[in-house]
């Protein structure tokens, strides 16, 4: 130990350390990890398929399943439809909620978001999402789910639920960011506002869950993927990403 900080597993050729982002690292043909990091999976599942739970899928999926823990029949709505909303979206159509809404501001996305099991969905550029949703389950939904890491979108989140209602946060918001909300809601309506670090999951439990519920048919990553592309073609991936066009880009080696 130097400084309180563990030494390095991985060195350069010079000796330097080299430090492996969240102790995993990314776009590397081989890893090194601690065991805790490792689960077996199952021998059928396509490891590209696969790619796709190790973080976004995961993170929509358990804010449903672990961090909200929604029962069946509930109202949900999923505001950002990107990999980690169109998660949520399918989490709560696997716990069996109903209605789903899914609120974006692109329209390929909420299409999408339908193929995934949205019941309804809101342009949010076209109408306001909050009436719109309040419209939609008559006073208020009992979830909602924050997947782009906004305050504004936040307190939309907060703005849609009823009564009793929870709304959890799971896009990242800037440190510096603040959330406002009417604080007398917090005690007249008894309703809840939480965030979800990676869908709270439990990943040696989760895993494997996850990738049953995708080879039993009821969990759908191949819709999720855009596209395949090599390393060297990984910026314009992130391009595409940022820009709206894509869901997910898998890198195939």
């Amino acid at each position: 130990m130097r400084s309180g900080r563990p030494t390095p597993s991985l060195r350069f050729d010079d000796g330097r350390g080299c430090t492996a982002f969240a102790g995993l690292g990314s776009f590397a043909e081989e890893l090194l990890v601690h065991e805790r990091a490792v689960v077996k999976i199952r021998d059928e599942m396509p490891l590209d398929r696969a790619a796709l739970i190790g973080c976004g899928v995961t993170t929509g999926l358990g804010a449903v399943m672990r961090t909200a823990a929604v029962p069946a029949g509930s109202s949900v709505v999923v505001i950002g439809c990107g990999g980690i909303g169109l998660s949520a979206v399918q989490g709560a159509r696997i716990v069996g909620a109903t209605p789903i809404i899914a609120v974006d501001l692109v329209a390929s996305k909420l299409e999408t978001a339908r193929t995934l099991g949205a019941t309804h969905t809101v342009h949010a550029s076209e109408t306001d999402p909050v009436a719109a949703v309040h419209e939609i389950t008559g006073g208020g939904a009992d979830y909602s789910f924050e997947a782009i890491g906004l305050s504004a979108t936040a307190e939309q989140a907060w703005a849609m639920i009823g009564i009793g209602g929870t709304a959890t946060v799971i896009g990242m918001l800037p440190m510096t960011s603040q959330v406002t909300i009417p604080g007398g809601e917090i005690i007249l309506s008894e309703k809840k506002l939480q965030g979800s670090l990676m869908g709270g999951n439990r990943f040696r439990l989760d895993m494997p869950k996850f990738i049953d519920l995708y080879l039993d048919g009821r969990l759908k990553l191949d819709e999720m993927v855009s596209a395949t592309i090599g390393l060297d073609e990984v910026n314009d991936g992130y391009a595409a990403m940022k820009a709206g066009k894509t869901l997910r880009s898998v890198i195939a080696f």
